[in-house]
């Protein structure tokens, strides 16, 4: 058990807050001692409701080391309390810690362990199959990118850039197709999807490659376009730009795959009970009265 003391510093127990209370009384400690308090944001979770903390830490009379706590909400969701403590966290500048493992429920504990390795682990699957993805189009532009006699490449650097560019927007756009329609999937159901998606995304780039070059080519030869204005790309300076151009792509996706992770764990769970109901706290206002 937490000893009550520690409970008390964390605001375990107390009623949510609005906000504005939390702030008047940072800029009233603020303006009777002259230092701005830090204010550090936590969550814990007892009863199974997901608590946002936060910690008003200050110097009061005689640089005495003051600490106020204020409870903001209350949630039956983990993501909705996480999203809320971030969200303020970076309107007002304050800091984050995450959960407070040590001031929450076992089971509790057991279940948000569970959800972030489910979660971590969804993420890093789909991370991996990007990467698979990204060394499978380099070795269509290795097989598939040709030239002339002198190695010049039949497509310039900038049209398989932007054929790659394509390939990643495509990827990126069939992620939103994935959300879940009338039936509840797990992590596993979007892993297949994604998958499968994947393999058509690559032949669709493979069979493109293929064509921009026998259009270029045929170009060329009927010297509608001819040289380009007599510069042209070697075969060289085109698969060591496509290499580039995946890599800066593979980390634009994984970001956005962290994204989509965080949706789908939203998803799964949006039919539990919203926000408590926040009730006024006349306790916490007469605590927040200095004497």
């Amino acid at each position: 058990m937490v000893d009550r003391s520690k409970q008390e510093i964390y605001g375990y127990d107390l009623e949510p807050v609005d906000i504005s209370d939390m702030l008047s009384f940072v800029e009233s400690r603020h303006e009777v001692h002259g230092n701005k308090p830090e204010v550090v944001l936590s969550m814990y979770g007892d009863d199974g409701k997901w608590h946002v903390d936060a910690a008003v830490r200050y110097k009061g009379r005689d640089g005495k080391e003051e600490f106020q706590p204020f409870l903001l909400k209350s949630y039956k969701q983990l993501w909705r309390a996480e999203k809320y403590a971030k969200e303020i966290a970076e309107e007002h500048g304050f800091s984050y810690e995450g959960l407070n493992s040590s001031l929450t429920n076992k089971d509790m504990f057991l279940q948000y362990q569970k959800r972030k390795h489910e979660k971590d682990a969804f993420t890093n699957d789909l991370q991996n199959e990007i990467e698979k993805h990204g060394t499978d189009l380099l070795q269509v532009v290795e097989t598939q990118v040709v030239g002339d006699e002198n190695d010049q490449s039949f497509l310039t650097k900038k049209e398989v850039e932007h054929l790659i560019n394509a390939q990643f927007n495509r990827i990126e756009h069939m992620l939103h197709s994935l959300d879940p329609q009338s039936k509840k999937k797990t992590f596993t159901d979007y892993r297949d999807e994604m998958k499968n998606l994947l393999k058509e995304c690559h032949q669709h780039f493979k069979d493109s490659i293929i064509e921009h070059t026998l259009i270029s080519k045929q170009k060329m030869d009927d010297k509608v376009i001819g040289l380009r204005n007599g510069v042209r790309d070697s075969i060289s300076e085109v698969k060591d730009s496509a290499k580039s151009k995946v890599m800066q792509s593979i980390l634009y996706m994984n970001e956005r795959l962290k994204d989509f992770t965080t949706v789908i764990d939203q998803k799964l769970y949006e039919h539990e009970p919203v926000q408590l109901d926040r009730k006024q706290n006349k306790a916490m206002a007469a605590q927040a009265l200095e004497r």
